[in-house]
């Protein structure tokens, strides 16, 4: 199977335990120093999901920006010099006052267990995301998949390298121009 094939046809079911990263579940209203107990505990997961008093998916909060909104109430002035323009200022001025997951969570974006690579793929790069949680039927968070696992799990499928070693920049170059229809290499 290429490595093209596999990002139509693999159900992230399937894959969600490759590197055992499991998901990161917070609560709407966790505080976000207990928040940044549970990212310290769990450092592979980069996106945590913020869940309701129901159990179900209500968003998503990257680590990132629970450590920003730490500096940010820590030493404020180390964050400002990145404020050009009033939209910044009073994105700044709501975040300074985040004291809950809930202020600082992203729309919830999923995969189900029959969602492809492919899809997960697409959804992370357009979100700019580097992971997401799987949700069962109920929006009840069951899984996670993490970019880098993707991409691991598409390199080996993808038979890149020679059995002497791992593959070289060369041979990934030449496997993602083939799967994407060109020569690998740089002649037009």
């Amino acid at each position: 199977m290429t490595g093209r094939q596999l990002a139509k046809r693999t159900p992230v079911g399937e894959i969600d335990h490759q590197l055992d990263i499991g998901p990161t579940v917070v609560a709407l209203d966790a505080p976000l120093v207990e928040v940044a107990h549970l990212a310290i505990a769990h450092p592979r997961t980069r996106i945590l999901a913020v869940i309701d008093a129901s159990g179900r998916l209500v968003g998503l909060l990257p680590v990132l920006r629970v450590v920003e909104e730490i500096v940010a109430q820590a030493s404020p002035e180390v964050l400002m010099a990145e404020v050009t323009d009033l939209e910044m200022a009073a994105r700044f001025g709501r975040e300074v006052r985040a004291r809950v997951a809930g202020d600082l969570m992203g729309p919830a974006r999923f995969l189900r267990p029959e969602s492809t690579v492919g899809e997960a793929f697409r959804m992370m790069h357009e979100h700019r995301l580097s992971g997401l949680p799987i949700v069962d039927g109920a929006g009840q968070v069951m899984g996670y998949i993490d970019l880098l696992e993707l991409a691991l799990r598409y390199l080996d499928e993808a038979s890149i390298g020679s059995a002497d070693g791992p593959p070289t920049s060369q041979d990934t170059t030449e496997a993602a121009a083939k799967n994407l229809g060109g020569t690998g290499s740089d002649d037009p």
